[in-house]
């Protein structure tokens, strides 16, 4: 009988402390909120880690509500917002430090809670490396920090080495860090871009190319990419320009890839075999013959361009004639003949009055008569020569005139014969076979022992020239050929 009414008396207690005390707290399973009859009465909006510095909730409005660590000191207090919202200003806390924080509703009920500090940032834990994010969160995948990016499995231990994920290679250091750049494993040079990725084919770095192979690794020497061989030198930078491999000299276009046939360098034309390698000596390409000196640059040129006579129809037509020549051997059917009705003239007439010779001007047109020696006549210059010539190779003609001697080297190199003016002594002629004309565009000296050759090649002592007068690459001494060329004004035209 005492025992039922002791444990009624129990109940009726019971009961009358929930009508006096409503609000009875219970704390959920994370710490961040505690609530009374199904209602929060406080939340944390973020979690506690190591690096917060304001804590941040919600409690009754207008709540004190304060903060206190394990052995009860007072961290922060301050009072809700009409809203209920709070932040409680403190010192970082160290990781797993347990905090309570506390709110008062001004109504004589207290609510508490308690949060333990999270850890954030590395933790090695039995020899591996772990990362746990701003929230207190274990990380997996990657990840950044401090710049560096880091690659987490998933059991978010940090990785170190060779790693392959989605289909690429990566290369992470001793500390996890992940690697950009020229990186030495196993004996090779592997490279790594700026995302991290392994490079494999062509990489550009710091102005010069690469070539890693389908494993990532480093290559040197002769590669063949997209069927053009390629040379890296020792550090694996292509190389461009000439090279000497295996007791041969190649040479390498701006591109780096392996040059063939004709290749110009500085001037010079060399000319490269079929497997790359420079030849020297004679050699015939297609019907021109060229010689290749010890270094295998030009140095002797024999073209085979079409010769032809001017004589007997063209007493005075050797530029007609050698324009025939050099338009015969761009492949077009010019015939002296046409071209000697078609140049352009000065029809200025003869006349000597009181020593005073008026006649027209080369520079303009054919001066006098070109069929026949019994009437006045001389010849035309390089103006009116180019421009009939134009009208056989619309845009292909080259006029120059005014050049120096050299490039007329540079066209031959080509395979491309020259048009010149030159004195019929092939050589400087005397003052005394000068005289001085009047013209309609003034004063001109002039000499009859003016002449028109093809140049068709040349080597160390000779330049070789087609003839209108004589024979097909006749021979005259370079310099004294030279000298009456610059007499003549540097008058020069070929074709491209």
């Amino acid at each position: 009988m005492q025992w039922k009414v002791s444990m009624m008396l129990f109940i009726f207690l019971i009961a009358i402390s929930q009508a006096i005390f409503p609000k009875l707290a219970l704390a959920d399973e994370t710490g961040a909120t505690v609530t009374a009859n199904d209602q929060v009465q406080i939340q944390l909006v973020e979690k506690v880690t190591n690096q917060t510095t304001v804590i941040k909730g919600i409690t009754f409005p207008n709540a004190s509500v304060m903060v206190e660590n394990k052995i009860g000191a007072l961290l922060s207090s301050t009072q809700a917002n009409a809203e209920g919202g709070f932040e409680l200003e403190i010192a970082k806390q160290p990781a797993n430090t347990i905090l309570k924080i506390t709110a008062d509703d001004g109504a004589g009920n207290t609510y508490a809670i308690e949060v333990t500090v999270a850890l954030t940032g590395w933790v090695l834990n039995n020899g591996r490396w772990y990362f746990y994010g701003q929230t207190g969160d274990m990380q997996t995948g990657w990840i950044t920090d401090n710049g560096s990016r880091y690659f987490l499995d998933q059991t978010g231990a940090m990785q170190t080495g060779w790693l392959f994920d989605q289909g690429k290679w990566y290369f992470l250091k001793s500390s996890g860090a992940m690697q950009t750049g020229w990186v030495w494993s196993g004996g090779k040079w592997y490279y790594l871009q700026q995302n991290g990725v392994m490079a494999t084919g062509w990489a550009l770095d710091k102005g010069k190319w690469y070539y890693l192979n389908g494993s990532g690794a480093m290559l040197t020497g002769w590669v063949k990419s997209s069927n053009r061989w390629y040379y890296l030198n020792g550090s694996g930078a292509m190389k461009t320009g000439w090279i000497w491999s295996g007791g041969k000299w190649y040479f390498l276009n701006q591109n780096g890839d392996m040059a063939t046939g004709w290749v110009l360098d500085r001037g010079n034309w060399y000319y490269l075999n079929a497997d790359g390698s420079m030849k020297t000596g004679w050699m015939k390409s297609g019907w021109d013959w060229y010689y290749l000196g010890g270094s295998g640059a030009v140095s002797a040129v024999e073209l085979d361009a079409p010769h032809i006579a001017q004589m007997p129809e063209l007493p005075r037509g050797c530029e007609v004639t050698s324009l025939a020549m050099l338009l015969q051997d761009a492949g077009v059917k010019a015939n002296k003949m046409t071209l000697a009705s078609q140049v352009r003239r000065d029809p200025t007439p003869y006349s000597n009055t009181n020593g005073q010779i008026y006649f027209g001007n080369p520079y303009t047109g054919f001066v006098g008569d070109m069929y026949s020696f019994s009437r006045p006549g001389l010849g035309v210059y390089h103006g009116p020569i180019a421009e009939l010539g134009e009208k056989y190779l619309p845009n292909r003609m080259v006029d120059l005139t005014g050049s120096n001697f050299e490039e007329i080297y540079k066209h031959l190199n080509n395979g491309k014969p020259v048009w010149v003016i030159v004195t019929s002594w092939y050589d400087t002629v005397p003052s005394q076979y000068w005289q001085t004309w009047n013209t309609p565009t003034g004063k001109i000296s002039i000499t009859y022992k003016e002449h028109s050759v093809l140049i068709t090649g040349y080597d160390s002592q000779y330049i070789y020239f087609n003839d209108p007068l004589s024979t097909k690459n006749r021979k005259v001494a370079i310099s004294a050929f030279n000298r009456g060329w610059e007499q003549m004004g540097k008058q020069a035209i070929t074709y491209r």
